[in-house]
């Protein structure tokens, strides 16, 4: 059994990084993440968890006040569970991206998943654009491995679901797991 489960006196803090911000569900989804998190004796932290003062705010300055506190509530909490899933694209969000990093160089553990399955290369192929020449790294990891690495070193693997296409986003079975997969690498530590 975990030295952090509910109702520890010092819980573990995670960070939850992921595109689900941009979704128009996000505080809903963040605060079903933050009760997972609870039920495993972690206290979550949700992007959204505090905003911006964005009165009388130009937009890039609005973005600042965002980067800010997202760096802020990065550097007090202790791990990372990052949503990998891809975004825009073939590969994860940027955004997930430089956080997953931000922790890593920081010393914090890193802990993944995503909702498809299938590697990296094969997503690449599949699109089509590949013309042979550019390379793709094809390691069998979820993403580019700059952004696997770090969880791989942190006791961990990517944990990956296959979900519905319409719940890519929002579908938590995949995390749920990673939650898991979190509580019971930094319990054995």
């Amino acid at each position: 059994m975990s030295e952090f489960r509910q109702g520890s006196t010092n819980p573990k803090t995670v960070y939850l990084a992921g595109p689900e911000v941009f979704l128009p569900e996000a505080a809903a989804l963040g605060a079903r993440k933050k009760r997972i998190c609870l039920e495993h004796g972690f206290d979550a932290r949700f992007p959204l968890d505090v905003l911006p003062d964005t009165r009388d705010a130009e937009p890039h300055e609005i973005a600042l006040r965002i980067f800010d506190i997202c760096m802020e509530m990065m550097d007090t909490c202790d791990l990372v569970i990052a949503n990998l899933t891809p975004f825009r694209g073939v590969s994860m969000d940027v955004g997930t991206a430089v956080e997953v990093g931000h922790m890593y160089a920081h010393g914090k553990s890193v802990f993944a998943y995503t909702n498809v399955i299938a590697d990296y290369a094969e997503r690449v192929a599949a699109t089509g654009s590949s013309d042979g020449a550019q390379l793709v790294e094809d390691f069998g990891f979820c993403d580019n491995l700059m952004c696997e690495g770090p969880v791989r070193r942190s006791g961990g693997e990517v944990v990956r679901c296959q979900v519905p296409a319409d719940q890519l986003l929002t579908a938590l079975d995949g995390f749920e797991i990673c939650v898991r997969e979190a509580d019971r690498v930094l319990s054995t530590a």
